[in-house]
């Protein structure tokens, strides 16, 4: 098929809940020094999303306020792709009851689960209809993330779900990606690792039927290694750097040329040590976990929210997204930065 338009990204919007909790806060709710195990991690507080605050409602707040910065009404989008893994029912989609929620009448709409790569997926493919439908003009991609419900913050065993689950929090960020006459989404990779499905997740579904002995147990929280098969401790050291440098050269160009690079927001000491990997300077990425807390899905959209914000970005901007998600999936997504709304 025919290319005959090009995508940008042309506003963003996040959500963050009101209520937060500080590793201090944790501390004592779990009766362990979560600040010690979280301090080379970068994360300092998580946002929580209230008891009766789904999903959807977290995501509707970010669109709209993507949607008030690009000057849009929701019977503008023509689609919306939800990316999460924690959707508000295992069906219908999420994205059903956000576009009904929004009054986005017109839009078409799907839910996209790769873990935490997929909010680097959705802007892919949201990129790839613009470019591909002439009918498409305006995507609204939104990460969104209540992973605090699906968390045991009670007092610490020697459980790694325990350990891991402090790095959580919840919020929405919400990308409106519209046509452009210039390129703005240049290219994108995907990697599977399946062989690591099982290391962590939330396992539920028709391969684990929820019963009582199971919510009894606990075993309906996210899991992480307890049937001892890790992720090698170097998996997005090694992959990420990797990843990005194949992405570049697939649209003619060279990893010194980037201007941002977006990560996960997971683990700090983890993006040092790939922009260490690169050769690149750590003024060419962004952190926001010290503040938001690890978001997931919608992660790396809240910091170039933040980068926005404090003017890292400028025209021209080549910027590149790099995401990995239990699974595992690895994801990369190219942009050449083309002026916005802001």
């Amino acid at each position: 098929m025919r290319i005959n338009k090009f995508a940008k990204i042309e506003s963003i919007g996040i959500y963050l809940p009101e209520k937060k909790i500080s590793n201090e806060e944790l501390s004592g709710i779990m009766e362990y020094d979560v600040e010690g195990y979280l301090s080379e991690k970068g994360i300092k507080v998580r946002h929580l999303a209230a008891p009766g605050e789904s999903t959807s409602d977290m995501a509707v707040k970010a669109a709209q306020e993507a949607l008030n910065r690009a000057n849009l009404k929701p019977g503008e989008i023509d689609l919306i792709i939800l990316a999460t893994d924690t959707p508000d029912y295992v069906t219908p989609p999420t994205s059903a009851i956000i576009q009904h929620k929004l009054g986005a009448k017109n839009a078409g709409c799907f839910d996209l689960n790769a873990a935490c790569a997929d909010e680097t997926i959705g802007l892919v493919i949201g990129s790839h209809y613009i470019m591909l439908d002439q009918a498409i003009n305006h995507v609204l991609v939104i990460g969104a993330y209540g992973m605090t419900k699906w968390l045991d913050w009670s007092k610490y065993s020697d459980s790694s779900s325990k350990v891991l689950g402090m790095l959580f929090g919840d919020g929405a960020g919400g990308v409106i990606l519209s046509r452009s006459e210039e390129p703005g989404y240049l290219t994108s990779k995907i990697v599977g690792k399946g062989e690591y499905w099982d290391t962590y997740g939330i396992y539920l579904g028709t391969a684990s039927p929820i019963d009582e002995r199971m919510i009894q147990e606990k075993r309906h929280y996210l899991r992480f290694h307890e049937n001892q098969h890790k992720v090698p401790p170097d998996f997005n050291t090694s992959l990420w750097p990797k990843l990005i440098q194949e992405t570049t050269e697939k649209a003619g160009h060279k990893v010194e040329e980037l201007d941002l690079v977006l990560l996960n927001q997971v683990e700090l000491n983890v993006v040092k040590e790939t922009l260490k990997n690169l050769n690149l300077s750590l003024e060419k990425t962004h952190w926001v976990a010290d503040k938001y807390g690890y978001a997931g899905s919608a992660s790396a959209l809240m910091a170039l929210h933040d980068a926005i914000e404090l003017r890292k970005i400028k025209s021209g901007d080549l910027i590149i997204f790099c995401t990995s998600g239990a699974g595992f999936v690895v994801s990369s997504a190219l942009f050449r930065w083309v002026k916005m709304v802001w």
